[in-house]
């Protein structure tokens, strides 16, 4: 009897040892999320740099969640809309994706009403678009609101300037930056005395230039590119247009020294992200993006970074239950990203702490150095 008894626990034994083995021989499952970014055409930098800022993160996800294994489905937008959504709707009916990450505010405000219907959700890159705002759904982004910034911006050039200019993209991201900006310069005692629309695709802008030009503005607040911007510049030199010159983060790009040179020194900025801070975060991340490209990395690539961070930290949680991972995100408060310290709003929306840099000796510098 005994010894029946002990061949029958050792079997449970064997059983139950058996199961767990073969329970961790299985696989994880693979969780596979979209990325719909520029990554062809004259938007492919913005791309790339994102994809880059993703890559960055992957590596850190895999070492800090070893049981959650993700996979990112890199498509290109080609910076078009309709592209954008016919790859959304590929992703979603033959990947079945849980997550979507959309960069732009065009390609972003397309999509977000599809995510929404679909409860898929969605995490923006470089959207700041007023517009993308809406609460409590399934759109969420680590750039902030135009607003945001641009409270900082006018804050920076009123009440030292009075007499402001808008040389502004006709375009989502562009008008969104205008139609924040304006009611901030007027509370702080400032008045816009010229508006101007470009297109980002054009290669002069004198004739926008030299209708800025008679107005004689003070200063001029130039929401585009930094290619558009270094174009700007240049041709404003040559116009002979000497006032002050003030710009958003996409400002801090080589590609405007070197179309610009001499004629990008003292434009003024605001900014977020700091390659140099000493935060044990950011240097990591830093001294790794350093080694691999040769280079800082930028706001591109932090925002990039803090998404699929945040987007992992919920599928660890939560798994890929869209609807859990929005409850998950909606309560993520004081989140230590690459851009500081992040809290979701009751819109998806986050708020980054800024402040102004300058050019320099053809060096990005902060304001306060001066």
């Amino acid at each position: 009897m005994r010894n029946f008894k002990l061949t029958l626990i050792f079997s449970l034994i064997l059983i139950l040892l058996g199961s767990f083995i073969l329970e961790c021989k299985k696989e994880t499952k693979v969780i596979k999320i979209g990325a719909i970014l520029p990554l062809t055409g004259e938007k492919a930098l913005y791309g790339e740099k994102s994809k880059r800022g993703l890559e960055l993160a992957l590596e850190d996800i895999k070492k800090e969640m070893p049981n959650l294994r993700l996979e990112i489905l890199y498509e290109d937008s080609k910076f078009d809309v309709k592209e954008a959504v016919s790859i959304y709707q590929k992703l979603k009916s033959i990947h079945n994706i849980p997550v979507v990450i959309t960069l732009s505010s065009e390609v972003s405000m397309a999509i977000a009403p599809l995510a929404n219907s679909d409860k898929i959700l969605q995490m923006a890159i470089v959207a700041s678009t007023p517009k993308y705002t809406s609460p409590g759904d399934f759109t969420f982004r680590t750039t902030p609101r135009a607003e945001i910034e641009d409270k900082e911006l006018a804050k920076a050039i009123v009440p030292r300037y009075k007499k402001i200019g808008l040389l502004y993209n006709n375009n989502e991201r562009g008008v969104g930056h205008r139609d924040a900006i304006k009611p901030e310069i007027e509370k702080l005692g400032g008045e816009i005395v010229v508006e101007e629309a470009i297109s980002p695709e054009a290669a002069d802008y004198r004739n926008n230039l030299l209708k800025i030009k008679q107005k004689n503005p003070e200063a001029v607040c130039l929401f585009t590119e930094a290619k558009n911007i270094g174009i700007i510049l240049k041709q404003a030199k040559e116009l002979g247009i000497k006032t002050q010159f003030f710009g958003t983060r996409s400002a801090e790009s080589k590609e405007i020294l070197s179309i610009a040179g001499e004629a990008a020194e003292g434009l003024i900025y605001t900014f977020a992200f700091d390659p140099n801070s000493s935060d044990s975060l950011v240097r990591a991340v830093v001294e790794r993006y350093r080694r691999k490209y040769g280079e800082n990395p930028d706001y591109v690539v932090a925002e990039a970074y803090d998404a699929l961070k945040l987007i992992a930290k919920c599928l660890y949680k939560c798994g890929p239950n869209p609807e859990k991972m929005k409850n998950e995100l909606f309560g993520t408060k004081n989140y230590k990203g690459l851009s500081g310290i992040l809290t979701f709003d009751e819109n998806g929306d986050i708020y980054y702490l800024y402040h102004l840099k300058i050019i320099k000796n053809g060096q990005f510098v902060r304001y306060e150095e001066q």
